[in-house]
């Protein structure tokens, strides 16, 4: 079985729709819960934002707290590299806006 090079996976996952609107919200805003993500990225169903949130999950990008109460409830966050990946789109802003 081949292996995906970490380069070419990371940036599939950022290539979905709607995962950089959910970090860059993420980013901007701190930690939220899922109807908080619902309302501040607009046009996303609640099915596709549940699909990449799990999504950002397991590519170590976000994070999310489960508290035990009732109702249940979860927040979402950044983790410590997702917060260094939004660090480089700010390299990769000044090079499209250098050579756009």
């Amino acid at each position: 079985m081949e292996k995906i090079c970490p380069i070419t996976e990371i940036i599939s996952t950022l290539g979905k729709k709607w995962n950089l609107m959910i970090l860059r919200t993420l980013n901007e805003n701190g930690k939220k819960r899922f109807n908080e993500l619902l309302n501040e990225v607009p046009g996303i169903s609640s099915r596709t934002l549940s699909k990449r949130l799990k999504e950002l999950e397991k590519a170590k990008l976000v994070d999310k707290k489960r508290f035990n109460e009732i109702p249940p409830r979860a927040e979402y966050a950044l983790t410590g590299p997702g917060r260094e990946l939004i660090k480089c789109f700010g390299y990769l802003d000044k090079w499209v806006k250098k050579y756009k």
